[in-house]
């Protein structure tokens, strides 16, 4: 069975992170690593989603639209509709991951509860103009920052520019516990909030012992000689398929957000591997910031990079091509092989057949979809590999 690079560098556990555990606490070293306060805990980076949108809403129930972008995870716009709040799609600015301003003013209104900015692949992204439209609209900014724990805007986390951040524990995001996610707030009232709902979450046996099981399977399995069989195999399958979206495990729907607690086991596990996260991202972003370089050089590449006075973590590197159909050719030569090659997000929201009922034009997002994919960062793949990767990428440039 051939090796597996993952597509993203999850931190990988030892078994260090399994003994003397006992006085941690994931919120506590969290808080301590990123100087935020002690983010709650829930059991993915969704249900934190929804405990955020929750409280937002109680805060201001007259309004109830949230405004998100076309290029995001279905799960947010599914955690939206399951609690009865209505999203508008945003389209992105071309060729970039912000918030197109038209699309974005088009949106807002009187009842718009949040606006939600996504910071992705690590990156810091950029708030525009959404602060003061957020003040002129009195409505809130949550920050996705489910991709970028670790990420810092001027010596300050993502999350904390916002009303509210949240990051996702999820296998691939970097630290994980099996599934879970953090929230926070930089305002007293809205961080107790968020806490007192996280508290009240059920502890539902069945997925804790699942979730368990699954934390247990990453420490022996995460690894490229065994990740073909759990994750390649797959993969390919569903490409010989032509089923993208299956590929890249986007075929949500409302049945895939549990919402239960965070078990105390998991999240001690959690929290003794998050001591190695520092070193972790240094690893990380000195190994991009050289990666981009190499990159930059091919002359029908776009490789998103941290902007000036932003540190990233850089789980994978966001690279844009010229042309769909030069990315796909690309996609053709490496998305089967094993390499840690892959797409994000493969559609702009409105176009997963779950969610068409979403009616809105968004060709910005739906033309950086089809140009999009990623390379994985992680430590698995060496240089030599990446080197392979250049040559396929040069390879392409005749197109």
């Amino acid at each position: 069975m051939q090796t597996e690079i993952p597509p993203t560098a999850g931190l990988a556990l030892i078994w260090q992170d399994f003994i003397h555990h006992k006085n941690l606490r994931l919120g506590d070293e969290i808080a301590k690593l990123l100087q935020i306060p002690t983010p709650a805990e829930t059991c993915s980076g969704t249900v934190a989603f929804i405990l955020s949108l929750e409280v937002l809403y109680e805060l201001k129930p007259n309004k109830n639209q949230i405004i998100v972008p076309a290029w995001t995870c279905p799960l947010v716009i599914l955690a939206i509709e399951k609690i009865g709040l209505i999203p508008k799609i945003c389209d992105l600015n071309i060729n970039a991951l912000t918030l197109d301003p038209l699309s974005l003013q088009q949106l807002i209104n009187d009842s718009t509860l949040a606006i939600v900015i996504t910071h992705y692949g690590g990156l810091v992204n950029s708030f525009q103009n959404c602060e003061i439209l957020a003040r002129e609209y009195d409505c809130f900014l949550i920050e996705d920052s489910a991709q970028a724990m670790g990420a810092f805007n001027k010596n300050q986390s993502v999350g904390l520019r916002g009303d509210i951040g949240f990051f996702s524990l999820a296998f691939g995001k970097g630290l994980t516990s099996a599934e879970g996610g953090l929230a926070f707030s930089k305002h007293p009232e809205i961080h107790l909030r968020i806490h007192q709902k996280a508290s009240q979450l059920p502890t539902i046996n069945k997925w804790e012992i699942q979730r368990c099981i699954e934390l247990w399977g990453y420490y022996f399995f995460y690894r490229p000689q065994f990740l073909s069989y759990f994750y390649g195999q797959q993969l390919r399958k569903n490409l010989q398929k032509n089923d993208e979206i299956s590929a890249v495990g986007d075929n949500f729907s409302l049945d895939d957000i549990p919402i239960h607690s965070l078990g105390k086991w998991r999240s001690k596990v959690a929290a003794k591997a998050s001591i190695r996260l520092t070193d972790y991202w240094n690893f990380l972003r000195e190994q991009a910031e050289t990666r981009i370089k190499q990159l930059q050089l091919i002359s029908y590449l776009y490789v998103f990079e941290a902007q000036e006075n932003t540190h990233a973590t850089f789980p994978f590197l966001i690279i844009l091509v010229d042309h769909p159909m030069r990315c796909q050719k690309i996609l053709d030569d490496l998305w089967q092989s094993g390499l840690g090659i892959t797409k994000l997000f493969v559609r702009a929201i409105p176009e997963y057949p779950n969610l068409t009922h979403l009616n809105y034009k968004t060709p910005n997002a739906q033309d950086f979809a089809s140009r999009c994919f990623t390379i994985t960062n992680t430590h698995w793949l060496s240089n030599e590999i990446f080197q392979h990767i250049l040559q396929t990428l040069k390879k392409h440039e005749s197109f």
